[in-house]
């Protein structure tokens, strides 16, 4: 009886370890951000205040903040939006404490406040302006999934049908013998040796 369930147990902890190793990140009960938006062609650089958000994805091998891009995107589009102002480059910046958020974003300031003197103007966003808003990669990382699926499939699909094309014309090409392109004559020309004897 006691074998019966330690195999259990064993299959049990088998099926479950594998999930838990696969997963892309946690979730930390909170994280501090802060936003840089700048565009190219203008001297102008903005800066949002460090904001905590409640339950972001960790990934704790890269200890990389997960759904960034839409955290940018959010600050993008509040700029196309809100303040009519298409076309900028935004950088999202986090830590897991405050602290080390704010090492950062000093860091970040001083390119533009001293090695950069005089160039630029920078401008802050405080709260009430722009608010970051939690992402859950829950739902993104299952439609990721889904969609790398599908995607796959769809790439191996056309790859077989090139393969196929390829194929095909090389059995096209072995049947035929090319000639090489040949010029037409030129009635202007004199004879060749072999036609004036005759």
């Amino acid at each position: 009886m006691k074998i019966v369930r330690y195999i259990t147990l064993a299959v049990i902890m088998a099926a479950l370890l594998p999930a838990k190793a696969s997963a892309k990140g946690i979730v930390m009960p909170k994280g501090y951000l802060f936003g840089f938006v700048a565009n190219f062609t203008d001297s102008v650089v903005y800066f949002t205040d460090i904001q905590e958000v409640d339950s972001i994805w960790y990934d704790t091998k890269s200890r990389f903040l997960l759904g960034r891009d839409i955290y940018a995107n959010q600050l993008r589009n509040y700029f196309a939006e809100s303040l009519k102002m298409p076309h900028r480059t935004c950088i999202v910046s986090f830590a897991l404490t405050r602290k080390d958020a704010e090492k950062k974003l000093v860091k970040m300031r001083k390119l533009y406040t001293e090695k950069n003197a005089g160039s630029y103007e920078i401008r802050n966003l405080n709260e009430n302006e722009f608010k970051f808003n939690a992402v859950s990669m829950e739902e993104q990382t299952s439609q990721e999934v889904t969609k790398t699926k599908a995607e796959r499939k769809a790439e191996k699909k056309a790859a077989a049908e090139e393969k196929e094309k390829r194929k095909q014309l090389a059995k096209s090409r072995k049947g035929k013998k090319e000639l090489p392109p040949q010029k037409p004559l030129n009635p202007n020309l004199p004879p060749a040796e072999g036609e004036m004897r005759e």
